[in-house]
């Protein structure tokens, strides 16, 4: 991003209090640990903290300006500095964004969903690299904060962009829609995560559903066509809708699966189109994915041939479904996050894998579920013996209804290295193990001491 502070001012209608309007701004942060030259720092309040008490700090460590609400003003009227005054923060950022958006006319992909968001967004960003200069959303930098700074990072060598969209409350998806104003949608699933705001699945999907108010007349969804919800929306949207999945009615279709060791080779059925791919990640929910990319990859003009490759040589990305083998022993990585359609997808994919040995599941509190929270645990454990897990560790204080769930054969510990004393007693060659948890729950740790050992 190459902006000047003045332009910056009449993006967000705010008013410079001191500075130059000639200072160039590069972009955004909001750790004012992280401030350099160039960078406007965004003080971000939070119900812990307030990021105007990092302003002087970060103006120090070098940043060009800083964004001030009204009532920090109104509190200190006679703040000096490079400081531009506006009424939020957070929608000051996002209006600034907004309008460097306008500089571009390439495709954009909005990338949302309950679950697997992350990585529909890589596997999307791989298909389209075939043909493209791919600017991608880094890491999960898919909120309120994280969607507008990727906005912000386009440079004119990108030619097209894939950009992860997340939502945990009612309204979040219209401000951040505005923001990367996608040319096409895509809607992995709608499920459980962050019920506990959403109240149920409907309100979820209405919320999912903000990703298009911005597309173009041309412009298209891209969902699950498995998912109920979905196939009704695709159904009832005035929009155009494309489907993908294992249903028979789908747009994209997916048949004759063949699992592999480390993926799945199938057979893609498209608009007047056959290809047999591969997608080097284990599970339906990937193979959806796949077929999710090859629909948008198809779409905005990339050669079949060029995108099967692509998709062929993706990887997942850490902490998601990873897939190691240490000793004999087969490690599932999927600590990043976890809701209950997380875990049952993550379970089936544990269930898939031809062992020798036993399976186990390390499956952690999940969060965020709100009324749903007891039941949906319960459902986990239930879920976990039908997929014919053999020994079943839970950690935390909800996942001790992932033990009564399960029943006769589960263990609970209350820490991660307690869970691990007993895992690594128990492994041996040729088992499997899977390892996942809500993000705070720090189920990597125990991932990092079965590598270790």
């Amino acid at each position: 991003m190459k902006r000047e502070l003045g332009q910056i001012v009449r993006d967000t209608g705010g008013r410079l209090l001191g500075g130059e309007e000639t200072a160039q701004i590069t972009g955004f942060c909001t750790d004012s640990r992280e401030a350099k030259p160039g960078l406007l720092f965004v003080p971000i309040r939070g119900e812990q903290v307030d990021g105007h008490r990092f302003i002087a700090a970060a103006l120090e460590g070098g940043a060009a300006a800083s964004f001030v609400d009204r009532a920090y003003y109104e509190a200190h009227p006679d703040c000096t500095g490079p400081l531009l005054l506006v009424g939020d923060c957070r929608a000051a950022m996002q209006a600034a964004a907004a309008a460097y958006r306008e500089e571009f006319s390439i495709p954009i992909v909005g990338v949302t969903g309950s679950v697997g968001k992350t990585t529909a967004k890589e596997m999307v960003a791989q298909a389209l690299s075939a043909k493209f200069t791919v600017h991608k959303t880094a890491g999960n930098q898919n909120s309120q904060v994280g969607v507008p700074m990727t906005v912000c990072a386009l440079t004119p060598r990108h030619t097209a962009a894939v950009v992860e969209m997340g939502v945990s409350m009612p309204g979040e998806m219209e401000r951040i829609a505005r923001v990367v104003q996608p040319t096409c949608a895509v809607i992995t699933n709608i499920g459980t995560a962050h019920i506990e705001f959403m109240k149920n699945r409907e309100t979820t999907l209405a919320e999912k559903a903000h990703i298009g108010d911005y597309l173009p007349a041309d412009g298209a969804f891209f969902v699950n066509g498995d998912d109920p919800l979905l196939a009704e929306f695709a159904e009832t949207s005035a929009r155009r809708v494309v489907t993908f999945g294992l249903g028979p009615r789908c747009t994209w279709r997916a048949s004759e699966l063949r699992e592999a060791d480390k993926g799945t080779y199938f057979t893609c059925d498209g608009p007047g189109e056959r290809y047999q791919l591969y997608v080097p990640a284990a599970g339906e929910h990937n193979v959806r994915n796949a077929l999710c990319s090859m629909a948008v990859a198809r779409a905005l003009g990339v050669p079949a041939e060029d995108a099967a490759r692509a998709i062929a040589s993706y990887k997942a990305p850490a902490q998601r479904q990873q897939i190691g083998v240490y000793r004999g022993v087969t490690v599932i990585d999927d600590s990043y996050n976890a809701s209950p359609d997380s875990m049952r997808t993550a379970l089936e994919v544990l269930a898939s894998r031809a062992v020798s040995g036993r399976r186990f599941a390390v499956l952690a509190d999940m969060l965020e579920l709100g009324d749903y929270a007891l039941q949906g645990h319960r459902e986990v454990g239930r879920y976990a013996r039908e997929q014919g897990v053999d020994t079943l560790i839970a950690v935390g204080e909800l996942a001790r209804e992932i033990v009564a769930g399960y029943g006769e054969g589960a263990h609970w510990f209350a820490d991660n290295r307690a869970a691990g004393d007993f895992l690594l007693e128990q492994l041996r060659e040729g088992d499997a193990v899977l390892v996942k948890g809500s993000h705070s729950m720090r189920t990597d740790e125990i991932v990092e001491r079965l590598r270790d050992r």
